[in-house]
């Protein structure tokens, strides 16, 4: 028999049954280094990442069977068949992996997720995996500003006057962090903010907006005259980042560094490194409604100064780009991202 590490639509027991019927004894898998995603063509494939980890599970299958997965899979078009080690509760094992080489990301075929997280749930997949894949769902991908008639908050006075919008503030050193645009706005900038500042035990300011909250306060609106909590952060700290979400076509993996303390940026670039992404400092290739220069911006207007990062859907844990959570909750990049702007605190003079 023939082992086979299945992570895609293989996983379902029925479609096993009706296309490799001699396939027995799976067992769950993992494949390390290596990252999950569907492709431009709607099924799953596998690329090289460092520290990922994709689950899965072990067949083994007959030579007839696997003559008709290689068919089956379209090899060495579509797929090609390749030797690796997976880990399982046996010990590390060498089986057939089948691969793609196509990784631009895509939208699963109709029906072939389903299958997929049905097979992880029967196989007892971890439920931040099952979690993870529901994240390619394109129902649950990360989306603009849902159109509305209704004017918004012209000020952040009229913003704060929302019961359901939640501002927060917590002083500790003179360094600080800040995400106004928290919440259910520019999703998990909060989460970070608050998970750096409590590591590097600085300061924090957030404003948290409820789930799919419509309207998108400039930053340059925020004044400290209209909130005493604001007031109080920038007059207690030195230097700040302030922590945002932005989305562009072919920037996924770029971390734009804006603001004022061009010093500060660069300090930040230095010591956010995770692997796969780029910290931007050039302005010139920030695109200029995302430079965060205003002058009335909060974090320019900190005592020594600040500087803007501009954070995508993938590294802040919500693109299906992410992968899953680990034990805190946190995508890989994400706790990649917390570790290096605590890193920055601590050594910022």
């Amino acid at each position: 028999m023939q082992p086979y590490f299945a992570y895609g639509s293989n996983l379902n027991v029925a479609q096993m049954a009706r296309r490799c019927p001699d396939a027995v004894d799976p067992l769950p898998a993992t494949l390390a280094d290596h990252d999950w995603l569907i492709n431009e063509r709607g099924v799953a494939t596998v690329e090289p990442s460092v520290g990922a980890e994709v689950h899965g599970v072990l067949w083994h299958v007959s030579d007839r069977d696997l003559d008709v997965l290689d068919s089956a899979e379209g090899v060495p078009v579509r797929y090609r068949r390749d030797s690796m080690v997976v880990q399982t509760e046996r010990g590390p094992l060498r089986a057939w992996v089948y691969i793609d080489h196509r990784v631009e990301p895509g939208a699963p075929r109709e029906g072939y997720l389903e299958r997929i997280i049905e097979g992880a749930r029967h196989h007892g997949l971890p439920q931040r995996w099952v979690e993870f894949l529901h994240r390619w769902d394109p129902a649950n991908w990360p989306r603009g500003l849902a159109p509305t008639d209704t004017p918004g908050p012209q000020s952040l006075t009229e913003l704060l006057a929302d019961p359901e919008i939640d501002e927060r503030c917590t002083l500790r050193s003179s360094f600080g962090f800040l995400a106004i645009h928290g919440g259910g706005l520019e999703r998990m900038t909060d989460v970070i903010a608050e998970r750096a500042a409590e590591a590097a035990g600085a300061s924090v300011y957030v404003v948290h907006h409820p789930v799919d909250y419509p309207y998108h306060l400039s930053s340059a609106a925020y004044r400290a005259d209209e909130s005493a909590r604001l007031a109080e952060f920038l007059d207690h700290v030195d230097h700040a980042i302030s922590l945002h979400g932005y989305g562009r076509i072919g920037r996924s993996t770029h971390l734009l560094a804006g603001g004022a303390d061009r010093d500060l940026a660069a300090h930040v670039a230095r010591h956010v490194s995770i692997p796969g992404f780029q910290v931007i400092t050039d302005l010139d290739a920030i695109p200029r409604e995302l430079r965060g220069l205003h002058p009335d911006n909060p974090v320019n207007r900190t005592r020594r100064g600040g500087m803007q990062l501009e954070l995508t859907p993938r590294v802040r844990g919500i693109s299906p780009r992410s992968g899953p959570a680990g034990d805190d909750g946190l995508a890989r990049p994400t706790a990649a991202l917390i570790d290096g702007l605590v890193a920055a605190a601590h050594h910022w003079t």
